[in-house]
């Protein structure tokens, strides 16, 4: 896939907390026919949800995944691109894939011991999945290696909207608040959700997406920067590293993140 190197800086001006502001450039743009763009990998294979498919692009080769019988995808959860985590909520279904989208295991909650009602499905550590139990609305890991499923966190009387998660933590999104949960299922801290549409979890760091601000986080939910929205329809995005990938429904927009020189 070639890629179009835009060398103007498009979107320079940043405004921030105390902690100091930011500059976001563009640095490439790649068109992109999909219903969803996922992410980017550090290998820069593009992941796509086209036609109830998951497709994993590069410039030399193309990788599918599909299964119609499951419905819509749901979550694409790319954190480990050797252990891919589709969920599939019509049939609360997660499945796993390899490096080349080859299933590895698929977990039918509702059909399998201990025959669990999952609103989602994320990837955790060591053969873990981070769900959330609609019956008991709380957050679980489930270990699908051993079928064994461990609760985690107090029952959340909000309505649940989604979570997205690494290794360590576990941020789940009610109508009401934002919650940092780490592996113990401790609270960790939290964050009023109102006007929150989207997120995307890098390392240390948490884009989201609030009314038409785009705020970048700390791990900890600690507001670090506000970024001044670019003029562009913002369908999808994906937050790595050091750089945000901006989807407008034709165009991926490869933006570079850095400091303010002050």
């Amino acid at each position: 896939m070639k890629f179009i190197v835009i060398h103007i800086c498009l979107f320079a001006f940043i405004s921030s907390f105390a902690q100091g502001g930011m500059n976001l450039s563009t640095v490439a743009q790649t068109p992109l026919k999909a219903e969803r763009f996922v992410g980017v990998d550090n290998f820069g294979h593009i992941y796509y949800v086209h036609n109830r498919t998951l497709h994993k692009k590069s410039a030399t080769e193309t990788f599918e995944f599909k299964d119609f019988q499951l419905g819509a995808i749901g979550q694409v959860d790319i954190l480990n691109p050797l252990r891919i985590t589709l969920f599939y909520p019509q049939y609360q279904t997660a499945v796993v894939l390899d490096n080349r989208l080859n299933e590895i295991r698929r977990i039918s909650f509702a059909m399998e011991p201990p025959f669990l009602n999952v609103a989602n499905a994320t990837t955790a550590a060591d053969n873990k999945l981070w769900t959330f139990n609609e019956d008991s609305q709380q957050l679980e890991a489930y270990n699908y290696r051993e079928q064994v499923n461990y609760t985690l966190s107090r029952p959340i009387a909000e309505k649940y909207i989604t979570h997205q998660s690494n290794y360590n933590f576990c941020y789940v999104l009610t109508e009401r608040k934002l919650r940092l949960y780490n592996v113990y299922g401790s609270l960790i801290n939290s964050i009023p959700a109102e006007g929150i549409k989207k997120m995307s979890l890098s390392n240390d760091k948490i884009l989201i997406l609030k009314e038409s601000t785009l705020l970048l986080l700390s791990e900890t939910l600690s507001a670090e920067t506000v970024v001044a929205i670019p003029d562009l329809t913002i369908k999808d995005l994906y937050l790595s590293d050091d750089f945000l990938y901006i989807y407008d429904g034709e165009i991926i927009h490869k933006m570079k993140l850095t400091k303010t020189q002050n």
